[in-house]
């Protein structure tokens, strides 16, 4: 009951707030006021069917700049508004569950998510900054509630393959802007200037899709072209969806010449073979990849290979010695702070600080660091570090448990979840990657594909795929 009456005074106060909007716009501008009615009705819609609320979050999430000029059009951005109709639809909603899963089931990894949470709060009481460490707070903690709606709300299987497909079909639409930014030599929809700034060599380098700086961009691309691959060898249902995913995503990759995008993604490729060398179409597949490399070495620009090879070079490129000089002072800051660490958002005004002026590479303008794990320990010190790898590793556990259960139409795409999140958690060595949308999307699917797998969805279990035995072969999925 009490579940029930919060979700109606929370629908309330937002239909309330709406009406005011939409008084305040029409006596501004009738035409402005006419405009926001339809919006308001899909407003409702989507509250009413938050699930369809949290696959646009998740959809926006990597196509985050086509979100930016959707939010030109409405009075708050469009991940905020959806963020709010996610979570009030699940509280409206949510009085159908048994009151144990109205927000999911528990979880060692959502206790560490929300241990983590207050020591967020804790380490910003002691920055130094709290200007920074307040917009750092808020941002952060707007990110993390992805992880907690999706725990929430991916309770069937079907709604879980749902969320998988969707973050594989983004890695497609992006890769298609990359390859068009990269012939036509424009900027198609980006617009924040860390996507749209980036060059090497001058040549101007694509982020796709995104408003985040290229190689982000590129890591959240990596990630679902790993995960379209291992759907493409393991599940034969839209193989010709994953296979058009995995040829114009990995072309993209190329074209984004993200250097640790590459290193990551050919770390996981190897993984990948030598857990599938028994296999009796193990030499196809070497065959089918050696051919398909050497039909498509000619068509790789000589820029990526350039790019490639500053990795290699010592001092070819300035960005190397400033990457070097990120992590020298992450260390120093961490050993000077290491319970608390400098507070969440921090490292770049002590980066930009004169204690620091005289390393190499470092530029005077305040810069995150460029590893998430070093950047999480020297702003929340080595507790916050210890919480941020729990939760990343107990959900990468849970991914492989549930993959190797072997669930018809649900074990594979655990599986691939795995292999997704691997990559951007090797990527994130050399980015700033802990506070971005995909951090915590992957490991939130991971606990929510664990829970399906024992049997703990909204009491439906793996009702949707017929029988749950493990060990049995997916009716749908064909392994390597």
């Amino acid at each position: 009951m009490i579940w029930r009456l919060t979700g109606y005074l929370l629908l309330t106060g937002i239909l309330g707030f709406l009406a005011l909007l939409l008084i305040a716009f029409s006596l501004a501008s009738p035409k402005m006021g006419a405009a926001l009615v339809p919006g308001l009705a899909v407003g409702g819609l989507v509250t009413l069917n938050p699930f369809a609320a949290l696959t646009l979050l998740v959809t926006f999430a990597h196509l985050d700049a086509l979100a930016s000029i959707l939010s030109k059009a409405l009075p708050l951005s469009a991940f905020k508004l959806l963020t709010v109709a996610a979570l009030g639809g699940l509280l409206l909603k949510g009085y159908r569950k048994p009151r144990h899963l109205r927000l999911g089931p528990r979880s060692r990894t959502k206790s560490l998510v929300m241990l983590f949470l207050l020591w967020l709060g804790i380490s910003f009481l002691t920055c130094e900054y709290p200007s920074a460490g307040k917009d750092h707070v808020i941002g952060f903690a707007s990110v993390i509630v992805l992880f907690f709606l999706i725990v929430a709300m991916a309770d069937t299987p079907r709604r879980l393959r749902c969320l998988v497909w969707i973050l594989v079909g983004t890695g497609l639409v992006s890769g298609l802007f990359v390859l068009a930014e990269s012939f036509l030599g424009v900027r198609l929809v980006a617009t924040e200037a860390a996507a749209t700034t980036a060059q090497f060599e001058g040549k101007a380098r694509s982020a796709g899709a995104s408003n985040y700086n290229p190689t982000t961009a590129a890591h959240m691309l990596l990630c679902t072209v790993v995960i379209a691959a291992v759907l493409f060898f393991e599940h034969k249902p839209l193989r010709w969806f994953s296979g058009a995913v995995v040829l114009i995503g990995t072309a993209g990759l190329v074209l984004t010449l993200a250097r640790s995008a590459a290193i990551a993604l050919a770390l996981i490729a190897v993984v990948y073979m030598w857990r599938n060398r028994g296999h009796r179409m193990f030499p196809l597949l070497l065959f089918a990849m050696a051919a398909a490399a050497a039909a498509a070495m000619p068509f790789v620009p000589e820029v990526y290979w350039e790019r490639m090879g500053t990795i290699f070079e010592q001092g070819s490129d300035r960005t190397l010695l400033r990457r070097f000089s990120y992590n020298l002072i992450g260390l120093q800051l961490l050993w000077e702070n290491p319970v608390f660490g400098v507070g969440p958002g921090n490292y770049p005004q002590f980066y930009a600080g004169d204690e620091f002026r005289w390393y190499p590479g470092r530029e005077p303008a305040p810069r995150q660091l460029h590893n998430s794990y070093l950047e999480v320990a020297a702003e929340l010190g080595l507790i916050g570090l210890a919480l941020f790898l729990g939760v990343m590793l107990s959900a990468m556990k849970a991914a492989l448990q549930t993959a190797r259960a072997g669930i018809p139409g649900l074990s594979v795409f655990a599986k691939a979840l795995a292999y997704g999140f691997a990559a951007f958690l090797i990527a994130s060595l050399f980015m700033p990657n802990e506070d971005t949308k995909f951090m915590w999307i992957l490991p939130a699917l991971c606990v929510a594909a664990r829970h399906l797998s024992l049997g703990e969805g909204s009491g439906s279990g793996t009702a949707d795929n017929g029988p749950s035995r493990r060990g049995q072969a997916g009716s749908g999925d064909g392994g390597l």
